[in-house]
């Protein structure tokens, strides 16, 4: 039997993490809670360094009150860096949601899911949408701080080679999400050719001024340096909200997506095909500005 494109991707990519050191996909038992409201079930796909925990928390537990069924996936790590969460090429993790979507259809009978993506999860998520022919299978796909368009290497470096990944004596180059997520980078030209938002999907890309890894540095006035956040947008097929505009002067950090209020009722409203609004109360709680 001849493999399609698509699957003979997933079992290439399935037999590089045999051979390099990977978890296997987590059982629908352990990463899924079935809800009471009929709907898309929703996945959240974790960003680097990110376990399932940290996403269920706050952002996988509001989507639960709302009466959704819920999953959390991590992305793929690396076995020779303790197998932290994202530090493995970001078209494994794509390969493996694949595999994962399919397993989810298969156990609630849906016919398609909403993704919501953290960082490089969002990467991943618009992965497995454009590589994997997920398409089909996606109605919705929220990007939180996804870095869509590239990251200053400067960030990145602080983030992957900083004190996580220090102690295992690796530089940017030797880890492929690091080197994936920079401005310019293959994986980001071919990701984002064409069309960012491709298909019948509907697309909410929601990003913050505070972010300490999305941003880069660009010419301003007189040209004097500026710092810029809009790599997180996913272009004018996507419905994009810098947290600004649903409360001003709120402090919010690349953290923060998946724990402050903010950003996790404007997720919900997406969910739940509102217009995005935030409650003034809702933005006079306290901020998560990490």
């Amino acid at each position: 039997m001849t493999l399609s494109p698509g699957k003979a991707l997933v079992s290439l990519l399935l037999s590089i993490t045999a051979l390099v050191g990977c978890k296997e996909n987590p059982t629908i038992a352990d990463a899924c809670v079935a809800g009471t409201n009929g709907s898309n079930p929703v996945i959240i796909v974790g960003g680097t360094f990110s376990p399932t925990v940290a996403n269920e928390l706050f952002l996988g537990n509001a989507i639960q009150a709302k009466g959704y069924t819920h999953c959390v996936l991590e992305l793929k790590g690396d076995e020779a860096l303790g197998e932290l969460p994202g530090t493995m090429n970001v078209l494994v993790s794509a390969g493996a949601l694949k595999l994962f979507v399919d397993d989810v259809l298969e156990w609630s009978g849906a016919t398609q899911v909403d993704l919501v993506g953290h960082s490089q999860g969002v990467l991943a998520a618009r992965s497995y949408i454009k590589t994997f022919g997920g398409e089909p299978y996606v109605r919705k796909l929220i990007s939180l701080s996804g870095p869509n368009t590239g990251v200053d290497s400067i960030p990145l470096l602080d983030f992957f080679v900083g004190p996580v990944l220090g102690a295992f004596g690796v530089s940017c180059e030797e880890v492929a999400p690091c080197v994936q997520m920079q401005i310019g980078s293959d994986f980001l030209t071919d990701l984002n050719a064409g069309d960012m938002t491709p298909g019948d999907v509907e697309y909410y890309a929601f990003y913050t001024n505070n972010d300490e890894l999305v941003w880069y540095w660009d010419e301003g006035p007189f040209g004097i340096p500026v710092v810029r956040y809009d790599n997180a947008k996913l272009g004018p097929g996507a419905t994009n909200i810098e947290l600004g505009q649903m409360c001003p002067f709120r402090i919010v950090g690349h953290l923060g997506m998946i724990a402050d209020p903010v950003p996790i009722h404007m997720t919900l409203d997406a969910l739940a095909s509102k217009p995005i609004s935030v409650p003034f109360t809702t933005c006079l709680l306290p901020p998560v500005i990490i």
